[in-house]
């Protein structure tokens, strides 16, 4: 095995000072890091934390919504599900006559397909539905629905989970620590030997999901109209979840293809932050997951996105009530720019006595809610500095457009007030500690910046360089990014209204 260990206090990080609320009293966080890497590549950190004899698991692919291809929206999110689905010796009562069962309803699958597209009768696509629903439940009878969660539940888990986001995918969940040596067999043996059963049934799933998140939700609704508008090129702009026509064109096959080529060992990182004995605990993660080939180095090429010259505006109408969305392209860590807009976006809206929360929502009574935000939808790639408001009636989106923008001028203008600004900074550092407190936080962040932000030693650095932001910064980045010509606005449109 090509190992390399080192042993590195995170940090020490003393809340007192920093945290600004009297409720919260000061405490220290000082954790040990060991790092190892398999000869398949990959990488596991150990976070040592003797609070509780349990361990925090996160296991991240450097695979998202950026990496699919044309055509394929929300595949990634539909391998996430399928991972859950278990293996040939996890949840199959007879594994080989299940998959000779599964090849049927491909078959079905596909002829219907093809029936679809020459146009056959409704009567012949009635019984080539039968057929295939038939099918479906034949391999349905072999299969063990729910046991990767059952036997997950027996043995004691908590937060059994995964996401997909722009950026990447996580599986998590926290198990006691006697119970390291059946994490390790179930999850080497998904990446190992998957089976995608019920594909189908689950592609419905995933159409019900984006239906009740994209669709029927108003604010899910314009954030995918938003984007879109604001990414004409970079895969930023495509819906997470895909579209209707995306998803009805998956395709078991396609999702296969999709998983050999990014759920490789090469391409994750396994993170343990809990109760860990490294030495003990590295033995057992090398015997399962060191058996793993190491993958193919797969390059994606991510178009970048072409510099904005003009205001972009779309509108779009929705049985709800008003809402705007106002966005400026920026650049991602590690550009020092990024850290100054996170310092900029709290400035605006974090906690009661931010500027737009303070005038918007509580003494001019113009909104029901008004936020910012500095990374969206993701920080892998240059993203959008974000401005989002609801009306409270009867006033109108125009008028929470003007009063941001007026904000905005405020920052371009004014340096921030010293006590103001090292307020804030210690509201962003608090932040940052609150989302390292417990193990399975702790655990996602150390994942990310390891597969993303050049390792994850440098995620001790975040603190002090927020520490560094000076008024001067904020209004420099203000000027450079929140203009006008790099602005793209949402909104939503009450259906039958003309004054928003």
């Amino acid at each position: 095995m090509n190992l390399r260990m080192s042993i590195h206090h995170i940090v020490a990080l003393s809340l007192l000072a920093v945290l600004t609320l009297s409720t919260v009293s000061a405490q220290d966080l000082a954790d040990s890091v060991y790092d190892f890497t398999l000869d398949n590549g990959l990488r596991v950190i150990m976070v040592d934390q003797e609070f509780a004899p349990t361990i925090s698991f996160n296991l991240m692919f450097d695979v998202g919504g950026v990496d699919e291809p044309p055509g394929l929206g929300g595949i990634a999110h539909m391998v996430e599900h399928m991972a859950f689905k278990g293996t040939r010796s996890i949840g199959s009562k007879d594994p080989v006559r299940e998959l000779e069962l599964l090849a049927e309803v491909e078959l079905n699958v596909n002829t219907l397909a093809e029936a679809r597209e020459n146009g056959a009768s409704e009567e012949e696509l009635a019984e080539l539905e039968q057929a295939l629903n038939e099918a479906q439940e034949r391999a349905l009878e072999l299969q063990d629905v729910n046991y990767l969660e059952r036997l997950m539940d027996q043995n004691g888990a908590v937060g059994l989970n995964a996401s997909t986001g722009y950026d990447r995918t996580s599986y998590v969940v926290s198990l006691p620590n006697n119970r390291l040596e059946l994490y390790a067999r179930i999850y080497a043996d998904i990446l190992l030997d998957p089976v995608f059963r019920s594909f189908y049934e689950e592609a419905d799933v995933v159409r019900e999901e984006r239906r009740q998140r994209s669709e029927d939700d108003p604010r899910g609704a314009l954030f995918e109209v938003f984007l879109r508008e604001a990414f004409k090129v970079h895969p930023y702009g495509r819906p997470l979840i895909g579209d209707p026509e995306e998803i009805a064109a998956y395709r078991t096959e396609i999702a296969l293809d999709f998983f050999d080529t990014f759920y490789q060992p090469n391409r994750a990182v396994l993170v343990l932050a809990g109760d860990v004995e490294p030495e003990r605990d590295l033995a057992i993660i090398e015997n399962f997951f060191g058996a793993l080939p190491e993958g193919s180095e797969t390059h994606i090429d991510i178009p970048s996105e072409p510099l904005q010259s003009s205001e972009r505006r779309v509108e779009f109408s929705f049985d709800a009530e008003p809402q705007v969305i106002a966005g400026y392209h920026k650049p991602t860590y590690p550009d020092r720019s990024a850290y100054v807009l996170d310092v900029a976006s709290a400035i605006l809206s974090s906690g009661r006595t931010s500027r737009i929360y303070k005038r918007m929502v509580v003494e001019e009574r113009t909104a029901l809610s008004a936020f910012t935000g500095s990374s969206f939808p993701g920080t892998r790639y240059p993203n959008l500095f974000i401005f989002y408001a609801l009306p409270r009636s009867p006033h109108t989106t125009t008028e929470l457009e003007e009063a941001f923008y007026q904000e905005v001028e405020r920052l371009q203008t004014d340096l921030v007030d010293e006590r103001e600004l090292e307020k804030v900074k210690n509201q962003v550092r608090a932040g940052f500690i609150r989302s390292l407190a417990s193990s399975s936080g702790l655990a996602s962040q150390i994942a990310f910046y390891e597969l993303f932000l050049g390792g994850w030693e440098n995620l001790v650095s975040y603190e002090s360089i927020i520490e560094t932001v000076t008024a001067e910064e904020v209004r420099e980045a203000a000027r450079r990014y929140l203009v006008p010509e790099n602005r793209t606005v949402a909104t939503l449109i009450s259906e039958g209204s003309e004054d928003q």
